[in-house]
């Protein structure tokens, strides 16, 4: 959202009243889909903060879960969140809350020590009460490792086929988003030029006095 919708460089400008107004949003449109939000950055960690947070969220927008950026840190929040029947997604590999531009992002798994602790980090958040794990910038083989051992789904966003499910955001996939592209985007679509193409023409009819005309008047 805060790249795609709002400009950034990064996802960090999103706070929990942006986030409410958007959620929102998103929950009263989905008629039978389960609708998770993502809780925005925070620069300090606190068990109880972060659970009133979540909780604030959920009682402004009528989600039915959240996700949550972080490791292994996160299962005293979850087994909290648990207790209050508030699903939790936990999010590993590349995180992007953690870093300050999009350009610092980078695929996360290239060495045996990233290999350990992911599927470490993986399963003390099932066993905390995670839901389902997003895996997001990960290297093939450790997707697939942590997908066979999970007893719960894994989603993938640039994790390969071997998840149980996947994501895309849908300005990429639609081509709405053209200022970065990471290479595990499909474009599906290039909605920017056909918009750019639909305002250059209207720009041309309204000054050629083509539009509007009288088909497109009151009388």
């Amino acid at each position: 959202m805060g790249m795609v919708l709002y400009g950034s460089d990064n996802t960090r400008i999103i706070n929990d009243t942006i986030m409410i107004n958007h959620a929102r949003a998103v929950k009263k449109a989905a008629k039978n889909s389960l609708v998770f939000f993502d809780l925005p950055y925070s620069s300090k960690f606190d068990e109880t903060i972060i659970v009133k947070r979540v909780k604030n969220i959920i009682k402004n927008t009528g989600c039915d879960g959240v996700k949550i950026e972080g490791n292994s840190e996160l299962s005293g929040v979850i087994k909290k969140l648990k207790k209050s029947n508030i699903p939790v997604m936990a999010h590993l590999g590349l995180q992007p809350q953690k870093f300050s531009s999009s350009k610092k992002f980078k695929i996360y798994g290239r060495d045996k020590q990233d290999l350990d602790k992911i599927i470490d980090n993986a399963q003390i958040l099932e066993n905390s009460g995670a839901i389902a794990i997003l895996l997001e910038g990960i290297i093939t083989k450790i997707a697939k490792k942590i997908t066979s051992l999970s007893h719960i789904p894994t989603i993938g966003i640039g994790a390969s086929e071997f998840c149980d499910g996947q994501i895309l955001v849908s300005e990429d996939m639609l081509g709405l988003f053209i200022e970065y592209h990471p290479k595990f985007v499909k474009k599906y679509s290039n909605l920017s030029k056909n918009i750019q193409s639909a305002v250059k023409k209207y720009v041309e009819e309204v000054n050629n006095k083509k539009f509007p005309n009288t088909k497109f008047r009151y009388n």
